[in-house]
């Protein structure tokens, strides 16, 4: 069933829209995904008024957008609540063209209702390439966002509801031109601290490469590229980007049922049995 996508926010005069800043940046996208982690890293003015919008930018370079939220009232330990928040997944950059104001001046009635119209569609938007552009700590936060809490290695949750989560989690980030097609030289991400030791333990600087090392090596060409065959019996239940060391097509296995692992370099199917 599809969600339907929100309603536009529209400006009612004498709403206002303001920038809260989030410094440190790894703070602020923790703080997006567990707000209990105690970190305060928002700078904004407590002066809001119910109905105003606060739009949150991270610290990083490029900084990128991360949230957009209607104020509520004001509660008994708070200047004000929030009513409605929208995490904006793919972290989008504030164009070089936007000028933002410091946190104690609202934007311009007319540049926070263009500003409000850019950001609607990153309301409902999900996907994010990765491994095009260089890497940047806006594709580092990228990463821990898109990553929701959890290690890519070892798929295991990290818990970031505690003061230490800045050092919980760890990223790797895939150089430029890493992910071109269906090929891909490397691969972010997420990680725990064990699995994030044992990367560096192992001398690995590619991910892909410390990932296929815990795979079969392939019987006919003897590369360290295999990829292990996840079944699925929904389709809903398919990730939207499928990993290079997943595959999930029927038609890449053999006749007999065994073709647990595919090889990326010769296309060999073969399962346990086959050493």
């Amino acid at each position: 069933m599809m969600i339907p996508p929100p309603e536009p926010i529209r400006l009612r005069p004498g709403q206002q829209v303001s920038v809260a800043f989030g410094r440190p940046w790894k703070d602020a996208v923790i703080s997006l995904m567990e707000p209990g982690c105690g970190y305060t890293p928002w700078q904004y003015d407590d002066d809001r008024q119910e109905g105003d919008v606060l739009i949150s930018v991270l610290d990083t370079q490029p900084h990128v957008f991360g949230c957009i939220e209607i104020i509520g009232p004001k509660t008994d330990d708070s200047p004000f609540s929030i009513d409605q928040k929208w995490i904006l997944r793919r972290l989008p950059i504030v164009p070089d063209w936007l000028s933002l104001p410091d946190v104690h001046k609202p934007l311009g009635f007319e540049q926070a209702q263009n500003l409000l119209s850019i950001l609607d569609s990153e309301r409902q938007t999900y996907s994010q390439g990765f491994g095009i552009e260089p890497p940047t700590t806006a594709e580092a936060a990228r990463v821990i966002l898109d990553s929701g809490g959890r290690c890519t290695h070892c798929d295991k949750q990290i818990n970031l509801n505690r003061p230490d989560a800045r050092g919980r989690i760890h990223t790797h980030l895939a150089e430029a031109n890493s992910f071109v097609g269906d090929h891909y030289s490397d691969w972010p991400a997420a990680l725990c601290t064990p699995c994030y030791g044992k990367m560096s333990a192992g001398g690995f600087i590619n991910y892909l490469d410390f990932r296929f090392a815990g795979n079969p090596q392939c019987p006919r060409c003897r590369a360290r590229r295999t990829a292990e065959y996840i079944r699925s019996y929904y389709i809903e239940d398919l990730p939207a980007d499928p990993s290079p060391w997943k595959f999930y097509n029927e038609e890449h296995r053999g006749p007999d049922d065994f073709g647990r692992w595919l090889c990326h370099r010769c296309h060999f199917v073969f399962s346990d049995v086959v050493q």
